[in-house]
């Protein structure tokens, strides 16, 4: 899909997508979530720039891509500005639809290496890759940051820095680093952002549905959903299945994904955290689990899955 600088400006309203998750949102989860609402944006997980620049072939495997994901977002972090442009410009030959600057992850190794989330730290260095990708690709160029380190102080000049730098899209987790995740989102510092900016904002945190993200929305372009997918691609759906036999089509298919993508040993090993969340609010989750967590084959899959129907179906039938 050809994109250009006015992407995220054109894009239907509200905006709603697929957030970056390292180790949930790879091509195979991306498509599952693409198959329950063609109309999603999705990005992929964080990518190493200096990774890119230095083992391309190696790296890019993380970051293939299926067409029916498009509009497919490719996101990358480091601190390096050679490497965000090279990466920007492999990114670019791959067909991407735009590119990501992550400088909102709170991993500590991401951190202590002063990329993701650090960058909140060094507004230079942070404008400065902006603009060298920015004035490097054709492609619409976002950033994806938190309220701040430990509050939302510097959101608003950080903002209108990555805006003057040349960021076509801005996107709020709205937490800090200090409190990443297990505290509630907050929205209010993120709509007293978007007053002063031109470009797109979208909102991230804590939305667990479309209707949640709608509430939260206020004057923002659009929102990602993020562990509320887990299990659940069809927070997506207008209309989600009624019954876990209707989810099973879209769970095998989610398995073989990951099975083409990455072979058969390493693609039901991953699988197994997605099994597990599938079955985790059905009744007896604890016996489900037990087998789903050692998977080997897509036969084994397919046959677990029937089993539990199958037990679904009789045990309603018999309530």
């Amino acid at each position: 899909m050809k994109t250009d600088k006015q992407f995220w400006t054109t894009l239907p309203k509200p905006i709603i997508g697929l957030a970056p998750m390292d180790g949930y949102s790879d091509s195979a989860f991306r498509r599952v979530c693409k198959s329950v609402n063609p109309l999603i944006v999705t990005i992929t997980e964080f990518t190493s720039a200096d990774g890119l620049f230095h083992n391309a072939e190696r790296v890019k495997k993380k970051l293939q891509f299926h067409t029916s994901e498009t509009p497919v977002i490719a996101q990358i972090f480091g601190k390096n500005i050679e490497t965000f442009v090279a990466a920007t410009k492999l990114c670019e030959d791959m067909g991407f639809s735009g590119i990501d600057l992550n400088m909102g992850c709170p991993a500590k190794n991401v951190v202590q290496s002063e990329h993701g989330v650090a960058l909140r730290k060094n507004h230079d260095l942070a404008f400065a890759l902006v603009e060298a990708v920015a004035k490097n690709t054709s492609l619409p160029v976002s950033v994806k940051t938190r309220l701040g380190w430990c509050d939302s102080s510097d959101l608003i000049p950080f903002a209108l820095g990555a805006q003057n730098a040349g960021a076509d899209m801005i996107c709020i987790h709205a937490r800090t680093y200090t409190n990443p995740y297990n505290v509630p989102a907050r929205f209010e510092a993120v709509y007293n952002m978007k007053q002063l900016l031109k470009i797109p904002v979208i909102g991230n945190g804590g939305i667990t549905s479309i209707p949640d993200g709608l509430e939260k929305l206020g004057n923002l372009d659009g929102f990602l959903i993020g562990q509320a997918t887990f299990g659940n691609p069809w927070v997506f759906a207008a209309t989600p299945p009624q019954s876990f036999s209707e989810k099973i089509p879209l769970i095998l298919n989610h398995a073989r994904w990951l099975i083409e993508d990455k072979g058969e040993t390493r693609g039901c090993y991953e699988i197994r955290k997605h099994l597990i969340s599938y079955v985790k609010s059905l009744p007896n989750a604890k016996a489900f689990r037990s087998k789903l967590c050692h998977v080997a084959s897509i036969t084994e899959i397919e046959t677990i899955l029937t089993e539990i129907s199958q037990q679904l179906t009789t045990a309603a039938q018999s309530a």
